[in-house]
């Protein structure tokens, strides 16, 4: 009978699953027109607490194997969600970590970043970060605590006030303010 090409490795060491030309957007390209045939599966059976799990790493290194230490700042590792436009894949939203602070033997701070694009926008910008003392920043890159709270919640643009709000069953909400006035009052 006829066979069926399954996989290939193609001449610059990628790994093409589903399909023969490969999107260059890593060594490993999964295609296909299912959701059974275009996934990825990573499953441990065992008989303990133990999870498996997917490991995005980074050095400073310039050879495999490398474990030059990264800087602060450093992305570590990204999720990218993309959606083709008619030409091209574009990114819809991201998740990244990266490195929040000085790293060192056993101290590898890091903090998570959550982007989104605009409607009418062709690039992810980020909305939300858990930095790596657990505080939360939405609409602000530098989230600050105090003794009772680590949610940061902040808004740009003339007029515009941070504002949370906190709804029931019933729809009806309370919501929270805080602006400051022309002469510095906070309210």
């Amino acid at each position: 009978g006829t066979q069926t090409e399954a996989a290939r490795i193609d001449s610059n060491g990628r790994l093409l699953v589903g399909t023969s030309s490969a999107r260059n957007l890593g060594r490993l390209e999964v295609e296909g027109t299912t959701f059974e045939n275009s996934g990825a599966v990573f499953c441990r059976n065992a008989n303990s607490s133990g999870a498996t799990a997917i490991n995005l790493c980074k050095s400073r290194g310039t050879s495999a194997g490398s474990t030059t230490v990264v800087q602060s700042g450093d992305a570590l590792g990204s999720v990218n969600f993309r959606g083709a436009d008619g030409s091209n894949l574009r990114d819809a939203a991201k998740i990244q970590t990266e490195v929040d602070g000085t790293p060192g033997t056993n101290d590898m701070p890091g903090r998570l970043v959550f982007s989104t694009t605009a409607d009418g926008a062709s690039s992810p910008t980020e909305r939300m970060r858990i930095d790596s003392s657990g505080n939360v920043g939405i609409g602000t890159t530098n989230p600050t605590s105090n003794s009772s709270t680590n949610l940061h919640v902040s808004s740009s643009g003339s007029g515009t006030n941070a504002q949370i709000r906190v709804t029931g069953n019933n729809a009806t909400g309370l919501d929270i303010l805080q602006g400051t006035d022309s002469t510095g009052y906070v309210w």
